[in-house]
């Protein structure tokens, strides 16, 4: 995790940095099946909690085409906290429990 991201305060049981061939979304699935260690396809579906063309638009490129690398969203995905940010990192936060 880079020092930019904000301090979590549930431990963190995974830190992935979305390649650049994945958008956010497909970032936030595949760092949960990590994370649960479970077949992503195997998961709930994630827009069953955000809509996940609505979060590849809030973090896409500008209209002009510069990168927006900042902001933070935070949803509850799985049974996991997830905290997906602008710069292409996603932290999954313990399972509830």
């Amino acid at each position: 995790m880079s020092e930019n991201h904000p301090r979590l305060r549930r431990e963190t049981a995974l830190t992935y940095e979305v390649p650049d061939d994945q958008t956010l979304s497909e970032g936030v699935v595949a760092a949960v099946a990590d994370a649960s260690e479970a077949d992503p396809t195997r998961l709930a579906p994630l827009a069953r909690t955000v809509d996940p063309e609505a979060l590849d638009a809030l973090f896409g490129d500008r209209y002009d085409g510069t990168a927006r690398a900042d902001g933070v969203v935070r949803f509850s995905f799985c049974g996991y906290e997830v905290v997906a940010c602008g710069d292409g990192w996603v932290s999954v936060l313990g399972a509830d429990g």
